[in-house]
C-alpha cells in the first residue's frame, strides 16, 4: 500500500509540475506582462527622432548654450567651463572625456568630494521640446579602454549618463534615471517613493547589468532609456545591448513637474587618485505619439 501510494503522489506532483510549466509559459508574470503591454503600445506608436548627435560635424566651443533645432546642448557655467572644456574632445567623429583628480565643474564638488566633467542639452523645458506625458527614448553608444577595469571596478561611483531635474527646489534628490560604469556597471530607476523631504527615504533601484556583459572590453555597448514620467504612473526600462537591465512600472519619478529635465553625458564620481576616460557616439532623443 505504501509503495501504491508513493507511486500515486509521484505522479499528482508531476501533473503539479507541468501544470506550473504550462502556467508560467503561457501566463507571464505581470512585469514581462506590463512590458510587453507598453512594448506593444509604443510599437503600434509613431516615434519622432528629435535629436541626433553623432560628432561628424565641428563642434564649436561655447561657454553656455547652443541651439539645435529648439534643443539646446549646454556646457557649464563660468568658472568652470574651462575644466569641461579640457576634458572633452571630438576625435574620429567620437566624443571622448576624460576625467583626471580635481576635476570640478560645479562650486560644491570641492566641499562634496565630487568630480565630474558632463555636456548635455535639456530634453523636457516647460512647454517646449518633448511633452511631459509622452515616452520618452533616450540612447547612445559608449565604451571603455580595453582592459580598463582597473580604473573603474574598484571605485566607489562613476556614473557616465543621467537624466535630471534641473532645478533647485529639490538640491540633493537623484536623477530620475541614470547609468554606472563602476563594479561592472548598473543602471537605477529612482523611485521618489512620494518623498520631497528626505532624500533616505527615496529608493534607488540600483541594479547591476547582466553578468554576461564586459563592458570593459573595449568593445561599443548601447545604452536604452525608455522613459514616462508620472507621481503615481512613471514608467522606466533601461537595457544595454538590447539585453534588461532594470525595469519600474507605476511608480513616482517625477521628482518636481515644474522643473525641465536635463541629459547629462561624461563621469560623475567621487573624488578619487585615478584618470578616467569614457568614448561615446550616435546620441539619440524621442518620443513617441
Amino acid at each position: 500500500m505504501t509503495s501504491l501510494k508513493s507511486g500515486v503522489k509521484l505522479k499528482e506532483m508531476k501533473k503539479l509540475s507541468l501544470y506550473i510549466f504550462l502556467v508560467l509559459i503561457f501566463y507571464p508574470t505581470s512585469p514581462n506582462a506590463s512590458e510587453y503591454n507598453i512594448q506593444k503600445k509604443l510599437n503600434n506608436s509613431k516615434y519622432n527622432i528629435v535629436l541626433f548627435e553623432d560628432f561628424s560635424k565641428k563642434f564649436k566651443y561655447k561657454k553656455f548654450k547652443k541651439k539645435i533645432r529648439k534643443y539646446q546642448y549646454f556646457l557649464p557655467s563660468e568658472p568652470f567651463w574651462k575644466a569641461f572644456r579640457d576634458s572633452m574632445k571630438i576625435e574620429n567623429e567620437q566624443m571622448i572625456m576624460t576625467i583626471n583628480p580635481g576635476t570640478r565643474q560645479w562650486d560644491g564638488d570641492k566641499k562634496s568630494g565630487t568630480e565630474r566633467a558632463e555636456w548635455g542639452f535639456y530634453v523636457i523645458n516647460g512647454k517646449k521640446l518633448i511633452g511631459r506625458d509622452k515616452f520618452i527614448k533616450l540612447s547612445y553608444d559608449f565604451k571603455l579602454p580595453k582592459d580598463s577595469s582597473k580604473f573603474f571596478i574598484n571605485e566607489k561611483r562613476t556614473m557616465i549618463s543621467q537624466l535630471k531635474h534641473d532645478g533647485g527646489k529639490y538640491p540633493g534628490f537623484s536623477p530620475l534615471a541614470a547609468f554606472y560604469v563602476h563594479k561592472r556597471g548598473a543602471a537605477t530607476c529612482v523611485d521618489y517613493n512620494n518623498q520631497r523631504q528626505s532624500y533616505t527615504l527615496t529608493i534607488k533601484n540600483h541594479t547591476r547589468i547582466p553578468y554576461e556583459i564586459n563592458i570593459y572590453d573595449g568593445d561599443w555597448h548601447k545604452v536604452e532609456f525608455i522613459i514616462k514620467l508620472g507621481r503615481e504612473d512613471g514608467y522606466c526600462l533601461v537595457k544595454i545591448d538590447g539585453k534588461k537591465i532594470i525595469e519600474k512600472i507605476n511608480y513616482d519619478n517625477d521628482l518636481n513637474p515644474k522643473e525641465q529635465i536635463v541629459a547629462r553625458f561624461g563621469p560623475y564620481r567621487d573624488k578619487t587618485n585615478i584618470t578616467q576616460q569614457i568614448y561615446y557616439d550616435n546620441i539619440e532623443v524621442g518620443y513617441y505619439d
